[in-house]
């Protein structure tokens, strides 16, 4: 996909075709627009007319833009989690929170359920690498990914995308823009998509799986009354596909039972093929979430400063179901099912112009309430063949912060940033395991011959304090900025989310902490016609939130998160955009990581069924190489008609998905390649692509976990191929 902040959609900025440059990009990385070659940060930024280029439909697709940045769903088609420069979370629980914050319109999403949206009628994504803890607060130890809708204008336009494609794909993204009065304006926006034919194949039935229904829309009114502006926000979105298939692909411990043995040989029968598998279990695997809110922004432009507050409440429902099959025998289904409510307020005071001491000032308050209720159905599964147990908890989460940024300047060249960020919060965890009837108590795995002896029921109250902050230095030598900072991000503890069979498994986890220290430089050349930017950095890395199969007191194998006391992360981002002569782009993004588990007590079961610690491996979702790289020529037709090709590609190098280090959980290298060929009319209003995903039809996992009994596979989408029409009014 095209990579790296030079993601600009358009790069034409004369009237003539000598005199093509790359466009300058603005970001709102440090909470005011700034030329992103001007601000002393790691950001990767994207329009919205780059992203709809690239084919990029929900947030997941970002990994394939940007350097050092993983991601994959926690439960076959929903639920993102973001991994950035080595830093996140594998927890699939639902009361889990990632380590890189995620906002859309400068609110922040708790929870990555609130994730699965379609990226309709962006105006700009922004990557946001290394802690952010001054700006952005608590959850941000990784960096922080900000979505930026359209907003409303006086100005009319509309627009409408339609798209056709392999597997009975029919899509559409449509928007209306325009004046009310002579103060207020308005937008609304929808899109929706509809895949009627699913990748993966159930051999009981012969009937196909994996279809989409998916709808989202968004209405936006804005008030302009001069010096203030009030902009009012209200959105949902449903979701009712079909949760994707999972594919078997070893025991955990092979030979370790004899009905493990038993499901190894039901498995070398079943057909080979990733999307292939057996699924007896009813109802099939199926997501349904309906998610609500509504925000307000008003800002008010004083002499020497502007005011903005940004209130907020989301609300989602959602249940993700689940089936282990893909054996020709009964296995697991598993129900997850809450209910999310967040309300958030954030006012902050900002200085206008620039001057010698530009600031922010400005503080934060939130809540989110969860409600959970995951149901653990293994009674027809032949390792597991005594569990049904029933995980239902409520989590409230309260935070309150005050911060404060400051980028001054020494000198014409010499800038010095300082921020700081205080955040007091408070998480309560009432709930934990029951098992209900049906649990017969002889599982083959449990000493004492049953679970949750007396109880798996906690009631906790954890409450943290805790600064974070960022100082930084930057120079300028004419046409390149060099800067270098010193950063510590924060993520609070909490209590594992998903059904444990022993209590001391609810004991809660630390908070993990990051001490970061990056350089970097940005720079322009040849005219404008080449943009080369890179960022060098070393994290010290204390109490990791790891996830996954681990022993627990009772010497079983149990999922939960634990601490990692200490690790290390370093690696380098080298990012280009170049036109070599005219109607050609060249993207290139390359990020090389390094991470190491340099301390830790923590061991976990190996397939020869040994303890093994884990000192040495390198971090879930990590890999040590990633490439990505985009190619674009533009040419005009007669009539003022426009063709342009794009081969995007990105190569991720080979990647151990947990911290265990099992190489059954290892995903080998691979490359992606996505073509594209448009043909645009008159002023772009209206154009024709026709493209590809995974072109080549690579077949890979996008995710592999140890269930304790099985190692299971997500198997990634296959090749499509469609195309689309977009049409614009003005």
């Amino acid at each position: 996909m095209i990579c790296a902040a030079a993601a600009a959609s358009v790069f034409y900025a004369g009237s003539s075709r000598a005199q093509e440059v790359l466009t300058e990009i603005v970001v709102t990385a440090q909470k005011r627009e700034q030329n992103l070659q001007d601000v002393p940060v790691a950001v990767d930024a994207f329009s919205g007319a780059a992203l709809q280029a690239a084919g990029a439909v929900q947030p997941v697709d970002l990994a394939a833009m940007t350097p050092n940045l993983s991601t994959k769903n926690a439960v076959g088609n929903t639920m993102p989690i973001f991994t950035l420069r080595g830093i996140g979370l594998n927890d699939f629980a639902t009361n889990g929170t990632q380590p890189v914050g995620v906002y859309l319109d400068e609110v922040y999403l708790a929870n990555n359920s609130e994730l699965s949206f379609q990226m309709m009628d962006m105006q700009q994504v922004e990557v946001l690498k290394g802690p952010q803890g001054t700006l952005y607060g608590r959850n941000t130890t990784a960096g922080a990914v900000n979505f930026i809708t359209n907003k409303p204008s006086q100005t009319f336009d509309a627009g409408v995308d339609v798209t056709g494609g392999q597997w009975e794909l029919f899509g559409l993204n449509a928007f209306v823009n325009g004046p009310i009065t002579d103060t207020l304006s308005g937008r609304f926006s929808v899109s929706g998509e509809r895949q009627f034919e699913g990748f993966f194949v159930n051999d009981v039935t012969g009937q196909n799986w994996g279809q989409t229904r998916r709808f989202n829309w968004r209405g936006q009114l804005l008030w302009d009354l001069g010096r203030t502006h009030v902009l009012v926000n209200l959105h949902g979105g449903v979701d009712k596909s079909d949760n994707w298939y999972y594919k078997w692909i070893d025991e955990a411990v092979p030979g370790q039972t004899a009905v493990s043995s038993q499901l190894a040989a039901l498995a070398a029968q079943a057909n080979p093929n990733i999307y292939h598998g057996n699924h007896t279990d009813q109802p099939q695997p199926y997501i349904d979430n309906l998610s609500t809110g509504l925000t307000t922004t008003i800002d008010h432009e004083f002499d020497v400063a502007t005011l903005k507050s940004i209130t907020s409440i989301e609300n989602l429902d959602d249940v993700r179901t689940e089936d282990f099959g893909s054996v020709p025998a009964a296995d697991g289904w598993n129900r997850y099912a809450g209910h999310l409510v967040q309300y958030s307020e954030e006012a902050r005071l900002t200085s206008n112009g620039a001057r010698a001491w530009n600031w922010i000032v400005g503080a934060f308050v939130g809540r989110d309430r969860l409600r959970e209720s995951d149901l653990f159905n293994e009674l027809q599964n032949p390792v597991y063949s005594t569990y049904i147990l029933n995980e239902a908890y409520l989590q409230t989460t309260t935070s309150a912060a005050l911060f404060a940024h400051n980028e001054i300047s020494l000198t014409d060249a010499l800038h010095l940033t300082v921020g700081l960020r205080y955040t007091d919060e408070e998480k309560h965890y009432t709930g934990g395991t029951n098992p209900l009837p049906g649990d017969h108590g002889s599982n083959p795995f449990f000493p004492d011959g049953t679970v949750c002896v007396p109880s798996c029921l906690v009631d906790t109250v954890l409450k943290y304090h805790e600064p974070t902050g960022k100082v930084g230095l930057d120079y300028r030598f004419d046409n390149v900025l060099t800067y270098i900072s010193a950063s510590r991000g924060y993520k609070s503890g909490g209590v594992t989310g998903f059904y444990v069979t022993d209590v001391g498994a609810k004991a809660p986890y630390n908070p993990e902490f990051i001490n970061a220290y990056e350089a970097g430089f940005k720079s322009s050349w040849a005219d404008k016609t080449l943009r080369f930017n890179g960022a060098f950095f070393y994290y010290d890395y204390k109490d990791l939130q790891a996830f996954g199969v681990v022993p627990n007191s009772a010497g079983a194998d149990e999922f939960r998160i634990f601490n990692i006391a200490k690790s290390r992360v370093d690696g380098l981002e080298l990012e280009t955009s170049w036109l070599p002569f005219a109607g050609f782009k060249w993207d290139v993004g390359l990020g090389l990581l390094n991470s190491r588990v340099l301390q830790s007590n923590i061991q976990t079961i190996a397939a020869s069924g040994a303890l093994v610690g884990i000192v040495g491996n390198r971090l879930g979702n990590a890999p040590n190489i990633e490439l990505d790289t985009g190619i674009s020529y533009h040419w005009l037709l007669a009539e003022e008609r426009t063709v342009t090709v794009e081969v995007d590609a990105n190569y991720r190098g080979g990647t151990f998905y947990y911290v265990q280090g099992d190489p059954r959980q290892f995903e080998p290298a691979r490359a992606l390649v996505n073509p594209r060929i448009t043909l645009g009319g008159p002023g772009d209003v209206w154009k024709l692509s026709v493209w590809a995903k995974n072109v080549t039809n690579k077949q890979y996992f996008s995710e592999i976990f140890n269930d304790g009994g099985s190692v299971i596979g997500f198997p990634a989408a296959p090749r499509q191929v469609g195309a689309t029409f977009s049409y614009r009014w003005h």
